[in-house]
């Protein structure tokens, strides 16, 4: 089963661009446009991760992270944004952010991708069968 991530980015190029890269990676991507849709999709259904930018139109990013926050208080939120005001910043923080990544003409999307993979599956194989191993016979 892929992991399933919600977009939430206004842009069309900038979340064409991200949504079609993390696709050709084999990860399930549900784009919205807006803060109320992104709303309207958190309650239909449990994401992997919510990939987050903070302007948005009509409910600003914040906003909607606060709403994500009481839906699902348990589901990693990256911030993707080459907004960077210091009291949203910190309102950000204190909502319980997971990740930040720069968005703008510098950003590396391969790179970007790269990093959305790595909370998705933040252990390497080898790990993984590692600490399977170290579980007791008969736990499961």
């Amino acid at each position: 089963m892929n992991n399933l991530i919600l977009l939430i980015e206004d842009e069309q190029k900038t979340g064409d661009m991200l949504k079609q890269a993390l696709e050709s990676e084999d990860i399930d991507v549900i784009w919205a446009i807006d803060g109320k849709s992104a709303i309207a999709q958190m309650q239909r259904g449990k994401f992997d991760l919510i990939i987050l930018d903070l302007k948005l139109p009509g409910i600003s990013g914040d906003e909607v992270l606060a709403t994500i926050r009481r839906v699902d208080p348990y589901v990693d939120v990256i911030v993707y944004t080459n907004y960077q005001d210091p009291p949203i910043m910190k309102k950000l923080i204190n909502l319980g952010i997971d990740g930040y990544i720069n968005k703008g003409p510098e950003a590396d999307l391969w790179g970007t991708v790269e990093r959305i993979k790595a909370r998705l599956d933040p252990f390497t194989e080898e790990e993984r069968e590692s600490l399977l191993e170290a579980i007791p016979a008969g736990v499961f």
